[in-house]
C-alpha cells in the first residue's frame, strides 16, 4: 500500500513529505493492529522500518499509532459523535483508520493546524480508500473539528467568565 511519488521530494519539503509518510504508515499500522492487535504491536518498529527509510516519518508514524492506540476509546467516541448513522465497525477499514490518525492529531497535536489534518486525511482517503471516502473522510473531520473548536471557544470563555 505505497502511494506513487512522494520520494523526488526536495530537503526544503522534507518535513511535509515526512509527515504526509507516517500518517499513511501511521494509517496502515492501525489496520494490522486492529487485526493482528498485540502481535502487531510488537512489530510495529520493524515495520515501519521496513516501509519507510525516513527516520522522521517512522518517529511520527510511531508517535501517533501509539497516541491513537492507547486513546482508541475517545478517538472513537469523538468519531463517534459526529458520524451520523454510521457505526465505527461498519465503517471502511481504510476510512475507520484514516479518521483515527487524523482524531488523533486533532485531539492530541493543538500544534499541528486542522485544515492540514483534514487534507491530509482526505488525500489519504482518496488514495487508498473507496471512491467516496475522501468526501466521506472530509465530512466527519469537519464535524470533530467544528467540535473541538467550539470545545476551545466556549472553554476560553469560562475562563474569561471566571478571571474577569
Amino acid at each position: 500500500m505505497r502511494p506513487a511519488g512522494g520520494a523526488e521530494a526536495g530537503a526544503a519539503t522534507n518535513t511535509m513529505v515526512d509527515r504526509h509518510q507516517a500518517r499513511i504508515l501511521a494509517m496502515q499500522s492501525l489496520c494490522q493492529l486492529e487485526v493482528l492487535a498485540d502481535d502487531f504491536a510488537e512489530d510495529l518498529d520493524a515495520f515501519l522500518a521496513e516501509e519507510t527509510e525516513s527516520s522522521a516519518a517512522r518517529a511520527y508514524a510511531r508517535e501517533l499509532v501509539r497516541e491513537v492506540w492507547s486513546n482508541l476509546e475517545a478517538v472513537d467516541q469523538a468519531i463517534q459523535a459526529v458520524a451520523e448513522h454510521w457505526e465505527i465497525k461498519r465503517m471502511a477499514t481504510v476510512d475507520r483508520n484514516t479518521l483515527r490518525v487524523a482524531v488523533g492529531e486533532l485531539l492530541y497535536r493543538p500544534g499541528v493546524p486542522a485544515a492540514v489534518v483534514i487534507n491530509e486525511a482526505v488525500e489519504i482517503g482518496k488514495t487508498f480508500g473507496a471512491a467516496d471516502s475522501g468526501a466521506f473522510i472530509n465530512g466527519i473531520l469537519d464535524g470533530v473539528a467544528r467540535r473541538r473548536a467550539e470545545a476551545a471557544a466556549a472553554k476560553a470563555e469560562q475562563s474569561t467568565g471566571v478571571d474577569g
